[in-house]
């Protein structure tokens, strides 16, 4: 399981990624967002789980995206 937290002035994300049956939990407030997570849970086929609040709708994306590449670049040997 990898876990990845990153706080900026404008956002807060945490991004937990582990080997598993494609289960997400995405609550980012932009429900595209969620959707966009839970569809790249599922057909990778890892468990992800993501808690994010930003200030714009931009920073919230590119945080979430920086967060997540962190993640799977530790979680992918």
């Amino acid at each position: 399981m990898t876990v990845v937290v990153r706080e900026t002035k404008e956002t807060t994300i945490r991004v937990v990624l582990g080997r598993g049956t494609g289960e997400v939990r995405a609550a980012t407030g932009e429900p595209f967002l969620d959707h966009m997570l839970t569809t790249l849970g599922r057909y990778a086929g890892v468990d992800l789980a993501v808690e994010a609040r930003g200030d714009l709708r931009h920073h919230l994306v590119e945080d979430v995206a920086i967060a997540l590449g962190a993640g799977f670049a530790a979680f992918v040997p």
